[in-house]
């Protein structure tokens, strides 16, 4: 007499084999799963590596537009000011120190954000950089960048720091923002130009605002108070008073493009709260706003007080609380540019290269020949 044991498993696995359910629907299910698609990517844009890439660069784009904004606009206000103190020759080296190191991290950067986004489309699998480059506006959009970072890098290493070098690296950073625009949201709304162009402005202003402040508050102030006690006040306010102006100019220029942009993608204001885009939105509006108070704070208790040349610690401290502010705006700014908006799957057109596979319209790969609805 066998074994209960043994007289159980063969009865069982017969049974099981033959008169249950269980195992089709179980190879059923094992089927469909192979043959479908993967929805849900390792690396996409959102991946924290990919933000983290985007955020990189938009700090270095902004740095430099903010050096360029303080030697063309704000110092060299200042100096022609009668009885000024403040000379220009005495920050160009500085600030063409900083923006030559924002120049390598931009380099970087943007090598960094191609291979990521050729990972990205190949899946982990490939890396068809060639036909991203030749076929889309992402592609184009990315050697403009480049051609732009070129041309920033060279007007900072290979001159000597002179007002037309400083234009030259400004008008790479005009070409840099478009290249930004490209690469973003702003090329899948129904009026790609236009928003185009406000995204350009609107990049431009942040720098404007954020990069000058940081050349003001490190380089500037600091120059301030090297010189001699009994005119570091007059200074200090006068170099405070040039930024102010440009300041608010910039923050007006950011709130309209900013409407308009927003009002692209989101029709109405409940998707500030009812799409994911709009509660990317949301969050950036409310640490923009914190910012703002900041900067209120700095023009109307801390300005008015630099005649005493003890305030400008206070205004340097204060600066550096709105800056960290600001650090994490750009960091929800690179979240959002990696949020797919409500009205994308309307606007962008698929894919139709076997090359390069369909994505979401987040990443911005529209067909060159293709045109917007």
């Amino acid at each position: 007499m066998q074994p209960k044991g043994r007289e159980f498993e063969p009865r069982t696995l017969h049974t099981f084999l033959h008169g249950s359910t269980t195992l089709p629907s179980i190879c059923a299910a094992i089927e469909l799963a192979r043959v479908l698609p993967d929805s849900a990517p390792a690396f996409g844009v959102d991946a924290p590596a990919y933000v983290a890439i985007r955020a990189v660069m938009y700090l270095s784009a902004l740095l430099i537009i903010g050096c360029c904004a303080f030697i063309l606009l704000i110092a060299t206000r200042v100096s022609h000011l009668s009885g000024s103190y403040l000379e220009v020759s005495a920050v160009v080296p500085s600030t063409r120190r900083l923006a030559r190191w924002a120049s390598v991290v931009l380099a970087f950067a943007m090598v960094g954000r191609l291979l990521a986004q050729g990972f990205m489309i190949g899946e982990g699998e490939t890396m068809p950089i060639a036909p991203l480059l030749q076929t889309t506006y992402w592609g184009w959009g990315w050697l403009l960048g480049a051609a732009a970072t070129a041309v920033i890098a060279g007007g900072l290493i290979f001159t000597r720091g002179t007002r037309a070098a400083w234009r030259v690296v400004a008008a790479g950073t005009i070409a840099l923002a478009l290249s930004f625009s490209l690469t973003g949201h702003a090329i899948s709304t129904p009026m790609p130009m236009l928003h185009v162009m406000l995204d350009t402005i609107h990049v431009m202003a942040a720098g404007g605002w954020l990069g000058t402040l940081l050349v003001v508050a490190t380089i500037g102030l600091y120059t301030a108070l090297m010189l001699p006690v009994e005119v570091r006040g007059q200074a200090a306010t006068e170099l405070v008073g040039a930024f102010s102006s440009f300041a608010l100019l910039c923050a007006a220029t950011l709130a309209v493009t900013g409407v308009v942009q927003a009002w692209a993608h989101l029709h109405t204001i409940s998707a500030l709260w009812e799409t994911h885009y709009g509660q990317a939105l949301f969050r950036k509006l409310v640490v923009i706003a914190m910012t703002a108070l900041v900067g209120a704070f700095n023009w109307l208790v801390v300005k008015p007080r630099l005649a005493n040349p003890k305030t400008i610690s206070l205004l340097r401290k204060s600066a550096a609380v709105e800056l960290t502010i600001g650090l994490a705006v750009v960091i929800l700014t690179a979240i959002l540019v990696g949020t797919s908006p409500p009205d994308a799957d309307d606007s962008m057109p698929s894919m139709q290269s076997s090359v390069v596979p369909s994505i979401s319209a987040s990443a911005c790969l529209c067909p060159l020949n293709s045109t917007h609805s």
